[in-house]
């Protein structure tokens, strides 16, 4: 392992299938819920910038007789969703099939949380995922923008007892009997509440700039979970991360498609150093689009200022040093990387 790459935990790393393209993860193909809507603008906007990569492989395939048909159109400025929201019920037990443990993002196209949904069927999605871990030792990922949903639900007996009553049913059904009793399967699942978050599963915020943050702290600081972190991507604004402290690991990364918004290196630099000085592992994901001048000659990109401000490029080349501004590039998404200051940052949860 290269020198340059702060490293992550060997048993986190063991366990990944690599079956994902999103680098902090193993696996994200159990979508057991079809459709979502625009929250705030880390899921794109206002006008034309940015956009989430869901709505607009939903909105590709939106045609009668595919899949995100009645989900999402196609626009002339991309995909856009249409507001139906369900849960996929055929797909709601791939986890458990899975025999291989695996780190799944649970839902990476939609929202678990999302208010179109009644608490039953989430909990029944939780049931699922407290099930996978029990029988299958998958660790399960969710990333919610809808914070409040998820402390509400999570500190709801009520829910926990469906929860608990479901798990203990999938249990059952899939065990071996020539491996173990049922029953005796049964008996070694606990029962989970607020106080008592059940393991492997990881419940993470997504925030994008300083407003989302102070809007959706307070209920992230609220959420049981035996990991709780913070999603940072989109970064599309700077973020003082004072308040943040509860957390178990932070990723942070740049906007990547056609209307990417660049993202300064001061915001990443930012949260790499919240974490260092919380001890919080910390894993930078990517640049996205834009990625910031290295020194390569006859490049040419545009200034950025650490508010967010991004205009016309250099009026000489190289661009000359600047404390306040960073000269920012349009590589595209491999091109630019996930190096930090030259590092790659690999921080995960122990």
């Amino acid at each position: 392992m290269s020198d340059t790459r702060a490293s992550a935990p060997a048993c986190f790393w063991r366990h990944l299938v690599a079956d994902s393209k999103i680098e902090w993860t193993g696996r994200s193909d159990w979508n057991p819920i079809r459709g979502c809507t625009r929250v705030s603008p880390g899921c794109g906007g206002p006008g034309p910038h940015g956009g989430c990569y869901a709505e607009a492989i939903a909105g590709r395939f939106s045609d009668p007789g595919q899949a995100f048909h009645g989900f999402a159109n196609r626009t002339s400025a991309g995909g856009r969703w249409t507001g139906r929201v369900e849960v996929q019920w055929e797909r709601i037990g791939l986890p458990l099939r899975w025999r291989r443990p695996a780190v799944i993002f649970a839902n990476s196209t939609s929202d678990v949380f999302h208010e179109a949904l009644p608490a039953h069927e989430i909990a029944s999605i939780y049931a699922v995922a407290v099930a996978a871990h029990h029988l299958r030792g998958h660790t399960i990922q969710i990333v919610t923008k809808r914070p409040d949903r998820a402390r509400e639900l999570l500190n709801s007996a009520e829910f926990w007892d469906q929860v608990n009553a479901e798990a203990g049913m999938h249990v059952m059904e899939h065990v071996d009997p020539l491996d173990r009793r049922s029953d005796d399967a049964r008996a070694t699942l606990d029962d989970y509440d607020a106080t008592r978050p059940p393991p492997g599963i990881w419940i993470g915020v997504s925030v994008e700039n300083q407003e989302w943050a102070d809007k959706r702290r307070e209920d992230a600081s609220g959420i049981p979970a035996v990991v709780r972190f913070v999603s940072y991507e989109p970064a599309i604004g700077p973020v003082d991360w004072a308040g943040w402290e509860f957390l178990d690991w932070m990723i942070s990364g740049g906007e990547s498609g056609l209307r990417a918004r660049p993202s300064h290196p001061d915001w990443h630099r930012a949260a790499r150093d919240f974490c260092a000085a919380h001890r919080i592992p910390y894993l930078f994901k990517q640049w996205g689009e834009y990625g910031p001048y290295q020194g390569e000659h006859g490049v040419e990109g545009g200034w950025m200022d650490p508010n967010g401000s991004y205009y016309g490029g250099p009026t000489q080349w190289p661009p000359a040093a600047d404390e306040r501004r960073a000269y920012m590039i349009r590589w595209g998404k491999k091109a630019a990387g996930r190096r930090l200051d030259g590092v790659q940052h690999d921080g995960m949860p122990a």
